[in-house]
């Protein structure tokens, strides 16, 4: 059966192909609905060797992203305890390169041991210890090419494989070298002492991100998850910290609410996937079953609304549980429903690439309609035969500006295709009518001239 649109269509055939035609996807489900998972394998590239390590949370700095890692099994030369690597095209995700590997094949870390560390590790009753310094909460960017990150210090001994945590420090991450012949290279500085200690939430080593001018830092302490905030230009000032209670943020520590609960690792980011400006969180939670879980919510205080919607799966080691999952909203085109995520298996594993498609509403098709020539009369004759017709069929039909055009839209393109027929021939019309009427003018117009000069000739004659 015909619609309503057709029945308008006057059969008149014009040019369609100035017209511009396109299709807008809507957002994302929520509940969220994962519809694909591509998994793209572990993050290495081919002319360097594949070394296991974790973590695998990316960064931005000077416009480079670098990959921040755990433990790095650098084979026969050791484990460097933190390594970066940096991403060589956005487009291609899973590939990126160490830019600090000596002769040894040793990585040299991001963050390394000072003095005092190096005096205690070389003491005989240490020689099965070492130091870590893990950054899972990766860096924060507070001028091009300057940054700061917040790392876990531990000391492991792997004479009986304990770890223990001694609190969170920072340090300064500046972009100055070259490597390799590519400009990106990191060095750190690390600031004295400690942030936060171990009777603390340990801030800034779950996440950091900078929104306006502020730095915003989650930590952990036992199985809560707590919040704080700092000028970006102030973030090694203490005294400067303040921390969400619930309600407000405050300067006392002691005083600070947890937001969330049993969260092991993850991210939170703004993003417009689910809708616009909204904030999200991708992550694992601390029970090792190796769940994607995904949270939203319109404030980074909360309340968070989280759903698992993946069970991560490993390469090399299928059978223990996945973790360190992180989504890096910088490699896939979230406004067509994609996002990439990537968690870590274990030794000799790595940190696993996959790209998750989610299920969109509300995809909008739309035609640009281009009024160059038509007159304000032919183009407002023809929204108005038009715009009720679009209403009746759930079609949106606009004036646009810069350059002048009709823009009509719908979630039906057999609709719209419609629709434009229709316009098309509306505006055929009334410049067709706009022309009869332009025409018929000027012959009244030169009825009255030939009427006017026959009097004057007569006045003329008779006055002789």
């Amino acid at each position: 059966m015909n619609s309503p649109l057709s029945q308008h269509f006057s059969g008149i055939q014009t040019t369609l192909s100035t017209t511009q035609r396109g299709r807008d996807n809507g957002y994302a489900k929520w509940p969220p609905v994962v519809e694909r998972v591509d998994n793209l394998g572990y993050i290495e590239v081919p002319d360097q060797p594949f070394y296991s390590h974790d973590i695998g949370r990316s960064s931005e700095l000077g416009g480079r992203i670098y990959y921040l890692n755990g433990d790095t099994m650098c084979n026969d030369a050791g484990i460097a305890s933190n390594s970066y690597q940096l991403v060589l095209d956005r487009k291609r995700a899973t590939e990126a390169r160490y830019l600090s590997i000596d002769k040894e094949g040793f990585v040299e870390p991001l963050i390394d041991k000072d003095e005092e560390e190096t005096h205690y590790l070389s003491l005989p009753e240490n020689k099965t210890k070492r130091v870590a310094f893990w950054c899972f909460g990766g860096i924060v960017e507070i001028s091009p090419g300057l940054g700061w990150v917040w790392y876990q210090k531990y000391f492991i001994d792997h004479s009986d494989n304990s770890h223990d945590l001694v609190g969170v420090g920072l340090a300064r991450i500046s972009q100055d070298k070259q490597a390799y012949g590519i400009a990106g290279q990191l060095s750190s500085a690390r600031m004295p002492g400690l942030m936060f200690r171990i009777n603390e939430p340990l801030f800034g080593s779950f996440c950091t991100l900078v929104d306006r001018d502020m730095v915003y830092l989650w930590g952990q302490k036992d199985s809560d998850i707590f919040l704080a905030r700092v000028p970006k230009a102030n973030c090694q000032h203490r005294h400067m910290y303040q921390y969400w209670n619930g309600s407000a943020y405050i300067s006392q520590i002691t005083e600070a609410a947890s937001i969330l609960r049993d969260f092991q690792h993850g991210q939170f980011f703004q993003s417009d996937l689910f809708g616009p400006h909204l904030w999200m969180f991708i992550g694992c939670t601390r029970w090792a079953d190796s769940q994607v879980m995904i949270g939203m919510s319109c404030r980074l205080e909360g309340p968070w609304d989280m759903h698992p919607i993946h069970v991560a799966t490993g390469i090399k080691d299928p059978v223990n549980y996945r973790y360190c999952i992180y989504p890096h909203p910088w490699a896939t085109n979230m406004a067509k429903g994609k996002l990439l995520v990537t968690w870590c298996d274990h030794w000799p594993g790595g940190v696993i690439a996959a790209k998750l498609r989610f299920a969109t509403v509300g995809n909008t098709h739309w035609a640009h309609i281009p009024l160059s020539g038509y007159s304000n009369r032919v183009v407002c004759t023809a929204l108005s035969k038009s715009s009720e017709a679009c209403r009746d069929n759930g079609l949106t039909l606009d004036e646009l500006m810069n350059p002048r055009r009709l823009s009509v839209r719908g979630v039906d393109q057999q609709g719209v295709e419609l629709a434009v027929n229709m316009i098309r021939d509306s505006l055929a019309i009334a410049r067709k009518e706009e022309m009869a009427d332009q025409h018929a003018a000027s012959e009244d117009s030169s009825q009255i001239n030939l009427g006017e000069r026959l009097i004057r000739k007569i006045i003329k004659h008779a006055c002789g």
